[in-house]
């Protein structure tokens, strides 16, 4: 099976400190992976760089074998992104919302989807309700709507469930799921290992700008990963 995203090398420092020190990680289309790592040492940094929105001092980042830089439009339509805050237009209502973001991702049949989207995450009697008074919960909801419609190649989470009660929670994760079984590649960063470790084919432990990496398949990895977990968090 060929690689459908690969981070070769990649180096990142502010100041004088380097934050990530030549890091190196594959994925097959249909598998997750859980980031995690101390709040500092770089897990969002690496997010921005493999989505394009922060430049590496060393290193490339390819998809589908192809370097990103070479067709970085074709990355950005092929990617989703969710992270714990929620980049809607306040002003605007969910339909509208959903409207500009997928047309600029050229997404087409919007006037079907849309109202499809909002219906499937429960979302269809506040469809013309302006997003500046959603919850956070609805405005999460409001982002699933967004990669219904949208239909994203691989998915890129940053802390997505700060801020989401049980039922919404639960609710994320079947999409998750559902999304990974259609083929949905994944990359999460999360504090919340319980909630995502079934979703998990690879887990890397960012520490001191290096991967840790935890074998899932190995007898007691959970508990193993749970107590290293502890240790850097200490």
């Amino acid at each position: 099976m060929s690689e459908f995203l690969r981070i070769e090398g990649v180096e990142k420092s502010f100041g004088y400190r380097k934050l990530l020190k030549g890091l190196d990680f594959s994925l097959h289309q249909g598998e997750a992976l859980m980031l995690l790592g101390r709040n500092g040492e770089g897990k969002s940094t690496l997010l921005k760089i493999i989505t394009g929105l922060m430049r590496p001092e060393q290193g490339k980042v390819f998809f589908k074998g192809q370097a990103v830089q070479e067709d970085p439009e074709g990355f950005r339509a092929a990617m989703g992104v969710i992270s714990h805050q929620i980049h809607f237009y306040n002003e605007l209502t969910a339909t509208e919302n959903l409207h500009f973001f997928c047309a600029l991702k050229g997404a087409e049949d919007l006037k079907e989807k849309i109202p499809q989207a909002l219906l499937a995450v429960g979302l269809s009697p506040f469809a013309n309700t302006r997003v500046g008074t959603f919850s956070s919960g609805m405005g999460k909801r409001l982002n699933i709507a967004r990669l219904m419609v949208a239909e994203p190649e691989i998915l890129f989470l940053d802390e997505p469930y700060t801020g989401l009660d049980f039922d919404s929670i639960e609710f994320f994760n079947d999409y998750l799921f559902s999304f990974k079984e259609a083929g949905g590649t994944l990359i999460m960063v999360t504090h919340q290992i319980d909630l995502f470790y079934p979703l998990s084919d690879q887990i890397l432990i960012l520490r001191q700008g290096r991967f840790q990496r935890i074998d899932k398949h190995a007898k007691h990895s959970y508990e193993e990963l749970l107590i290293q977990y502890q240790e850097i968090s200490a």
